[in-house]
């Protein structure tokens, strides 16, 4: 997270398979951008997914890696598809209600300099700790 500039980063790494091979996906970032819309809700806008790839169509790179960086659609684009499906489905009806989705966003539930809680729009519960907090280093094994 990097509060000067409004970003999370979300890093998903791949270990090696048991054989030692390298997957055909090393690691994948997800950057989203992040404002406080209250005290304790933070919106996010999902800006680009960077990807490292070992392999190019399954063939090897020798050691060399390929990134690669993938825009997410912005988010009007994603409003108005589903704008107008909806308004085509209550053109059909001729009754309902078109709603836009809401914004991706957390709840703040718990904040310390160790430990965050947070609550998506989804209802998916996350527990978050330092690296360096040494009472929580056991549960990163």
């Amino acid at each position: 997270m990097d509060a000067t500039k409004g970003t999370i980063t979300n890093i998903i790494e791949f270990t090696p398979k048991e054989d030692g091979k390298q997957p055909v996906l090393e690691s994948l970032n997800v950057v989203i951008r992040a404002t406080a819309a209250t005290k304790a809700r933070v919106e996010l806008q999902f800006l680009y997914a960077k990807a490292v790839l070992t392999k190019f169509f399954f063939l090897p790179l020798f050691g060399r890696k390929i990134t690669l960086y993938i825009p997410v659609p912005a988010p009007l684009i994603t409003r108005l598809i589903v704008f107008f499906s909806r308004l085509v489905k209550f053109i059909r009806r001729r009754s309902g209600e078109v709603k836009l989705p809401p914004n991706p966003y957390f709840d703040v539930l718990y904040l310390d300099n160790n430990l965050r809680i947070h609550k998506t729009g989804d209802d998916n519960l996350f527990v978050q700790a330092r690296e360096s907090w040494e009472m929580a280093r056991p549960l990163f094994q």
